[in-house]
């Protein structure tokens, strides 16, 4: 029977895996859906720029409101998968569940769903800021990526990021709150406004 530290080896080198492909589809839709709106819908320096400032705060209020209202709903398949996260922290095979999607396809369908709604109010509204938007998520979604493993397994974070690290995981150390993982905006912004929502943690430690 391989020991815990040939477990934790393991899954950190299976870990690492997941991780880089989702960057690689991360990348590669946002530069696929970025080319389709310059394409359809032209651009200008102003509409790129508003596009990246837009997605970047569109991103971080989509990583809130999945975190919270879907992946700590208490019940429901993408809870149940979120909660292995929770509970497998302290194990050997933590490295397995940090990552956001074991499948880079997962990674594809997020950005390709979130496409839909900015496409669509690009074809209505005319706009050519949709390029900007995507690039701005598919970065968004690699910083998460990236900075929500070394917040867990170790690595190096600049120094002003490491207050963001110690926001996440008092996310894991109560109970309540703190739901943007790296850049807290919509947590400031709604934790005033809403009740506070419990993390349904489950006992046990669930396989996928």
């Amino acid at each position: 029977m391989p020991s815990d530290d040939e477990i934790r080896a393991e899954t950190r080198r299976l870990g690492r895996t997941i991780k880089r492909n989702n960057l690689i589809a991360a990348s590669a839709s946002g530069v696929a859906l970025s080319f389709l709106s310059l394409l359809f819908f032209g651009y200008s320096l102003k509409s790129i720029i508003i596009g990246l400032a837009a997605g970047f705060v569109y991103a971080n209020g989509f990583e809130y409101v999945l975190h919270r209202f879907l992946l700590h709903a208490g019940h429901g398949f993408f809870c149940e998968q979120h909660m292995v996260h929770h509970t497998t922290l302290q194990s050997p095979e933590a490295a397995r569940y940090v990552n956001f999607s074991r499948n880079p396809w997962g990674v594809v369908a997020l950005l390709c769903a979130n496409a839909i709604p900015v496409l669509f109010l690009q074809w209505i509204f005319h706009g050519a800021w949709g390029a900007g938007v995507f690039v701005s998520f598919a970065l968004y979604y690699m910083a998460f990526e990236e900075i929500h493993w070394r917040t867990h397994l170790g690595g190096w974070l600049p120094r002003w990021l490491r207050p963001a690290a110690r926001h996440h995981l008092l996310h894991h150390a109560h109970d309540t709150g703190r739901f943007n993982v790296f850049l807290p905006l919509f947590d400031w912004l709604l934790q005033p406004a809403l009740p506070t929502a419990p993390l349904h943690h489950k006992k046990g430690n669930p396989r996928l």
